[in-house]
């Protein structure tokens, strides 16, 4: 798996990209929404300031013999590492030719314990120079196309899917890319403000978007102007379906210039792992990263 030094860099993520990293929606139809710049937020001016990047999300899946070929077969990510444990066995997956440092790993229990894996808040986001062709390969290889991707005025072709375990896929077409990637992880949060805030000022993410619907609500955090990364969609529902957002078989990886002050900061007292508000677990490699903006 890929390290703080092997981060890679330099994918021009042009305006027409940077549109669809705006437009993760989410659910089975296109609502009005409204979007702000991200930019009313108060700093914490006593707190030193660090940077740091999403570099993948952790998921437990029910089967991995389901869920494989859904992501292998059906969103084209490869195989980097089969990794045993003594209660989970562990398949890290990746999009190959990708310019971005992002992974998606998938986790089997093998403990016997009973996990509820159906009801994750979050998404998954995967772009691609052809939906179409996409959204066919995803429902031959598994997965549950839910709204085949379709033209959306001004906003170009989109559509959404459900793995095995029920996770939201969701399939965004632009030319901005040649090939099949992993663009954005997201998960639920209960206070999304709350959820803002603690990995802006705590994590160290930059807010780079806020989205407003009629079903949901998200904030889109990346990293600072010039430097392109993996993004974390913060989603929380408001359409009066009940949620669980704590609970979730889910992690997310990241990488920071200063990870010793990140772990600090997010050390859970329950149980010593860095966690968010939701309980989401934070894995942070302890290695300092280089994440000055190229010149």
């Amino acid at each position: 798996m890929a390290n703080a030094s092997e981060k890679r860099r330099g994918f021009p993520f042009t305006a027409g990209l940077a549109l669809f990293l705006v437009l993760l929606l989410s659910g089975c139809e296109w609502e009005l929404f409204n979007v702000d710049d991200g930019k009313d937020g108060d700093d914490d001016e006593e707190q030193e300031q660090v940077t740091s990047q999403v570099t993948g999300l952790e998921l437990g899946v029910s089967d991995l013999d389901m869920s494989l070929p859904v992501y292998q077969n059906g969103l084209d990510m490869r195989r980097v590492e089969t990794v045993t444990t003594e209660n989970s066995i562990r398949v890290i997956l990746e999009s190959p030719g990708s310019p971005l440092q992002a992974t998606l790993t998938l986790i089997e229990y093998t403990d016997g314990l009973g996990r509820n894996l159906q009801d994750n808040p979050g998404k998954i986001v995967f772009y691609t120079p052809d939906a179409e062709a996409l959204g066919n390969q995803f429902s031959t290889a598994g997965g549950n196309l839910t709204l085949p991707p379709t033209e959306q005025p001004g906003f170009g072709v989109v559509g959404f899917g459900r793995d095995p375990d029920n996770n939201l896929i969701e399939i965004a077409e632009t030319d901005e890319v040649p090939l099949i990637m992993l663009g954005a992880v997201g998960i639920g949060a209960s206070d999304l403000e709350a959820a803002r805030d603690f990995y802006r000022d705590q994590v160290g993410l930059t807010e780079k978007r806020f989205i407003e619907t009629d079903r949901y609500d998200e904030y889109i955090m990346g990293t600072p102007e010039g430097l392109s990364s993996l993004s974390l969609v913060l989603m929380h529902w408001t359409d009066d379906v009940e949620r669980r957002y704590q609970g979730n078989e889910t992690s997310i990886r990241l990488i920071s210039e200063d990870p010793q002050e990140v772990i600090d900061r997010t050390l859970s007292e329950d149980d010593e792992h860095p966690r968010d508000p939701d309980g989401n677990r934070l894995i942070i490699d302890e290695e300092p990263a280089d994440l000055s903006i190229p010149d």
